[in-house]
């Protein structure tokens, strides 16, 4: 087992060129301090308590690389109906495929969107995978935009009576 690691700036770089030697590269990513105070200003929450990920990359074939891993956050976030503090816990598997070199080497999918060669541009890596840019990606997806404070609700009452009246009345008033 691979000793925790402390990443900052949520940067965690892992070269083609390790997996290729390796084949299966095990990780144990945890964001340092200085990454928590980071992580609210990027995602609009009001603290993070902690955000780790951990897992493995491993080589499938040559041009293919596996991620399987798990990413954990505590953050906490105003409930949008009180405004009160809501802990968000996140709890995220990931199972994620990894193509490098040619496109013409990457399998194709059939789907139902049309798709061009340059809409695959940007899944094939080059030389490197940063972990920490998945690590911040999966947080960002999985935080909820709205969180709600258990037994939170909005009621609506009425502080003032509506006169059941014709709009139009006050117009035949003017005609008077």
């Amino acid at each position: 087992m691979k000793e925790i690691q402390e990443i900052d700036n949520f940067s965690y770089i892992i070269s083609l060129e390790q997996i290729q030697r390796d084949i299966e590269h095990e990780f144990h990513l945890v964001c340092s301090k200085d990454a928590l105070r980071e992580l609210p200003k990027r995602l609009n929450v009001t603290e993070a308590k902690k955000a780790s990920f951990n897992g493995y990359l491993k080589l499938q074939v040559a041009n293919q690389i596996f991620l399987c891993g798990t990413v954990k956050a505590k953050l906490i976030q105003p409930c949008s109906i009180t405004l009160e503090p809501v802990v968000t816990t996140i709890y995220k598997r990931l199972a994620r495929t990894f193509f490098f070199g040619a496109n013409e080497n990457k399998p194709m999918k059939k789907s139902v969107f049309e798709l061009t060669e340059q809409s695959f541009d940007n899944d094939v890596i080059l030389d490197e995978i940063n972990l920490g840019d998945v690590l911040m990606e999966t947080i960002s997806l999985e935080t909820p935009d709205y969180p709600k404070k258990s037994g939170a609700s909005i009621s609506l009452t009425r502080t003032e009576s509506i006169d059941k009246e014709n709009p139009f009345s006050i117009l035949s008033k003017l005609k008077k």
